[in-house]
């Protein structure tokens, strides 16, 4: 009898052990499918979000590129940045009368780094180039240095060398895209090799206001206007834009004082144009003029008669006016200033007749493409005192034949340009013929 409640009592503890047992497992049971459930709820909604964030990054990068684009826009296409010339701006070669001339040129958003050299390999002159420009909305400037050495004619002493380096700030100001306004600062160091020239170890301080109306691309005008050394001057003129109307011209007046480090003192008046006249559909004639004068200037030679006139002004030699040469007349003498003055004028004529035109002549890899026959004459004089350059008996008269042809080699344009020139009358010194020819490559 005993027995039994014991037993009843286990079996009750057993019983009860059975069903707490069992309880932990419905609950266990009962909370897994909840977080089950969730996460694949949860991730649901987030799924139709990236569709909805992807366009939204796509129309975000629009905005900054058009925004990025008006900004050179504006200066690049029509008014500032107008200056960098198309036809030259990738200009890898140019030879010119056993001159070698070669640019590297980058252009990075507003700003225009240049670097050239340019090597005349008879005489061995040489000159250095670098420059900064920068294209605003409404105006450009430049910033400049340059080093040029030039050595005297072939069989002269080794020590007879001219040194000019210096420094230059140019800004240009744009009406619109035909006319320009130019403001120049430069300084230059003389050095010769000739310790005894007048001009030795001096300084040369000026000043430059120009105008120019019409073409930007002619190196001529913009010499005038702006940074005279270190220009491509070509043999001739017919693959260049003339301007509105086929016209163009530059003025400029140049001030040099005793400022600061300034040796010269001088007022420069330049003037140039060019027009086209077309005799037929297919040929034109190029007239280039050009006049200049000296109207301020110290005679530095009233007590010395015997010394030579050019140096006789307070004006440094490179700033006199040369009547010959391939931007002037082409077959004169250049050489002991025989043909530079402070007061000159001359005109020239270039008749273009179309040899070919617009075709694909090929010889090899070579292509031509465009072929002139030119037929040149010139007329001018050049002196020290105003009635110098009416004296008929000095007056200067040349002529020649050419042709000029724009050819393809691969990525290459080239331009090549040949002129024979005889001088028909001029004083004796100044006679002379020439052949003059220019090799200028675009790519």
């Amino acid at each position: 009898m005993r027995i039994r409640p014991l037993g009843v009592f286990f079996a009750v503890i057993l019983a009860a052990t059975v069903a707490f047992a069992q309880e932990p497992p419905a609950p266990a049971t009962s909370t897994i499918p909840p977080p089950q459930t969730t996460p694949q709820t949860v991730p649901a909604p987030p799924a139709p979000e990236p569709p909805a964030l992807e366009p939204l990054p796509q129309p975000a990068p629009p905005p900054p590129v058009p925004s990025q684009i008006p900004q050179p826009t504006p200066p690049l296409s029509s008014v500032a940045a107008s200056g960098y010339d198309r036809r030259d701006s990738l200009p890898n070669i140019y030879l010119a009368d056993g001159r070698a001339s070669i640019r590297l040129r980058k252009l990075i958003k507003n700003v225009l780094f240049e670097s050239q050299i340019d090597y005349k390999f008879v005489t061995g002159d040489i000159s250095t180039f670098l420059r900064y420009k920068y294209y605003a909305h409404d105006f450009t400037y430049k910033i400049g240095v340059f080093d040029t050495i030039s050595f005297g004619a072939i069989g002269s002493h080794t020590d007879e060398f001219e040194r000019v380096r210096g420094g230059l700030l140019l800004i240009e100001v744009p009406r619109d895209y035909n006319h320009r306004i130019f403001s120049l600062l430069q300084d230059d160091r003389l050095t010769f090799g000739d310790t005894t020239r007048v001009d030795n170890r001096k300084n040369n301080i000026y000043t430059k206001l120009g105008y120019q109306y019409g073409t930007e691309f002619d190196d001529q005008l913009n010499a005038i206007v702006g940074e005279k050394r270190g220009r491509l001057i070509p043999v001739l003129t017919a693959f260049r834009e003339l301007g509105p109307q086929k016209f163009s011209y530059a003025a400029a007046v140049t001030f040099a004082g005793k400022v600061s480090t300034g040796d010269y003192k001088y007022a420069k008046v330049e003037v140039e144009g060019l027009r086209r006249w077309d005799v037929t559909p297919t040929s034109f004639i190029v007239t280039r003029a050009h006049a200049g004068t000296f109207p301020v200037k110290d005679d530095l030679c009233k007590n010395t008669p015997l010394t030579p006139l050019a140096e006789c002004f307070s004006i440094p030699g490179y700033e006199l006016f040369n009547l010959a040469g391939r931007d002037a007349l082409r077959s004169l003498e250049s050489s002991n200033d025989v043909s530079v003055g402070t007061n000159e004028f001359h005109l020239t004529n270039e008749y273009f007749i179309p040899v070919f035109r617009n075709r694909d002549f090929r010889l090899g890899a070579v292509h031509f493409n465009t072929a002139y026959a030119i037929a040149y004459v010139g007329a001018g004089n050049a002196g020290f005192e105003y009635r110098d350059i009416a004296r008929t008996r000095d007056f200067a008269v040349d002529a020649g034949i050419g042709t000029e042809t724009a050819l393809t080699i691969r990525d290459f344009e080239v331009i090549l340009s040949i002129l024979y020139a005889h001088t028909i009358k001029a004083p004796d010194e100044r006679k002379g013929n020439k052949v003059q020819f220019s090799i200028h490559t675009v790519r």
